[in-house]
């Protein structure tokens, strides 16, 4: 199953503190059990990043992170941009989603969570989100979002 993380969250996944859900997420992701979907305005928030710039070349080398082409993800994001009433300013990350069939997304940007859900912004599964706004520590909703294996179509 593959998955999006929001710049938002690079931290609790990618930093030297990382909460307890965010290395439950890393550990997924490096176990080879999640791929995590790159690119567009996206890759370049989180590129800027030492520490995930360095996972990410190992990881696409490796198949746990998977590249999606930069225009395509630019030219859906236009798209949003200039035709779709969203409530965040993240439709680099919407774009993301709907090019790649990646439903499931890391982030705490309540906004962009109902944008994420929103059928009428991304069509088909409906978009999951694994959070941890109100709970740093890994619950179960967290490992039964890691479980899934329906919402990615790569």
């Amino acid at each position: 199953m593959c998955a999006i993380l929001d710049n938002n969250v690079r931290d609790e996944v990618f930093g030297e503190n990382q909460s307890e859900a965010g290395k439950y997420f890393f550990d997924w992701l490096s176990s080879g059990n999640g791929k995590l979907v790159v690119g567009g305005a996206l890759l370049c928030e989180l590129g800027g990043y030492r520490r995930f710039a360095q996972w990410l070349q190992q990881a696409v080398n490796s198949g746990i992170a998977i590249y999606i082409d930069d225009s395509d993800v630019n030219a859906e994001t236009e798209r949003l941009m200039t035709q779709v009433d969203c409530r965040s300013d993240d439709e680099h990350v919407l774009g993301l989603a709907i090019v790649s069939g990646a439903r499931l997304l890391f982030t705490n940007d309540r906004a962009l969570q109902d944008d994420f859900r929103d059928r009428q912004i991304i069509p088909g599964i409906r978009g999951r989100v694994y959070t941890t706004i109100e709970y740093r520590d890994v619950r179960s909703s967290h490992r039964n979002l890691l479980r899934r294996n329906d919402l990615c179509n790569i």
